[in-house]
């Protein structure tokens, strides 16, 4: 028996010391998809992540409306570092029941240093307008990179309304 739980002691310690490794092999790609459905009258906003690979080459289509937020920032090279900066952000549009809704998105930087901690994960703010009445500011839809705050995996409103419905899920369950 003390030999089976050296054994499983040595086991957890190798993974232990092998899931950073493979967790870093597996970069998260954040992807937004938006939504103006005037034929139903509503409007929708997703958040989503892809990991590895399948975020990498994700086929992002603004026209098909995906949404890539690495392209809101650029990564510089300032002093021998890689520094992630804003560079733009989305306004995108929608006529629902005679009402033009505004959602904008800047980029939700973790850590500007590229190579450092979450330097290399991205999320989006986004804030919410109906014709100029202000109906979100500066949401997060990712508070942190790490952690348990809920994710707003998405929103929903439906034309001529104010209300903006919010779907929040855990982390566990988003990523």
């Amino acid at each position: 028996m003390k030999v089976f739980c050296k054994l499983l002691s040595i086991v957890a310690i190798f993974i232990t010391l092998l899931a950073p490794v493979k967790a870093s092999e597996q970069r998260v790609w954040p992807i937004i998809s938006f939504v103006c459905d005037q034929q139903n009258n509503v409007l929708k906003l997703k958040n989503e992540v892809k990991w590895g690979d399948a975020g990498k080459n994700f086929p992002f289509n603004e026209a098909q409306g995906t949404y890539n937020p690495w392209q809101l920032v650029a990564i510089e090279d300032r002093h021998g570092s890689q520094i992630v900066v804003e560079k733009a952000s989305w306004d995108l549009r929608c006529n629902l029941s005679g009402f033009e809704y505004s959602i904008i998105l800047k980029p939700k930087i973790f850590n500007s240093d590229f190579n450092g901690s979450c330097g290399d994960r991205l999320s989006v703010i986004i804030s919410i307008y109906k014709g100029s009445e202000e109906l979100l500011a500066d949401k997060s839809m990712v508070e942190f990179c790490r952690g348990n705050a809920p994710v707003l995996r998405g929103i929903k409103i439906q034309g001529g309304s104010s209300r903006v419905q919010k779907y929040e899920v855990s982390p566990a369950l988003f990523y």
